[in-house]
């Protein structure tokens, strides 16, 4: 009787053996693969600060806008503590001032983070 040498196990030998050079090759040229050639996306994500600031001024605006003249002042001051917290929990130091005459609202905005420090000062006019 004549017996087939079993070439299954010397097959799966030779399967794994060749992954785990082809694993070791790339690993290998993935060391010496230049870091500038990824993409870097730092720079996307570090626009939250300005695109914060911006939204903060103009909802600021249109507090002062949709409010009648009899309770602007407890809006905004609700608005002031509700963006100064949120601020905070982004990971930014807001200061939010405003002071008013009897037609125009000054404000004045200061937002610090890591990375860069924004201010702006603007007025807003009363409707009559």
């Amino acid at each position: 009787m004549f017996l087939m040498p079993n070439l299954s196990g010397r097959k799966a030998q030779f399967f794994i053996l060749t992954a785990l050079v082809i694993v070791g090759v790339f690993y290998t040229l993935s060391k010496y693969i230049n870091p500038y050639a990824f993409v870097d996306t730092s720079k996307a994500a570090g626009g939250g600060e300005i695109f914060f600031f911006d939204n903060v001024k103009d909802k600021a605006i249109k507090t002062i806008r949709i409010s009648d003249s009899t309770n602007f002042q407890n809006n905004l001051r609700e608005y002031k503590n509700f963006v100064e917290n949120m601020a905070n929990e982004k990971g930014y130091n807001l200061v939010f001032n405003y002071t008013n005459d009897s037609s125009t609202v000054n404000i004045r905005m200061v937002l610090m983070s890591q990375k860069v420090t924004l201010k702006t000062n603007f007025n807003v006019s009363l409707q009559p």
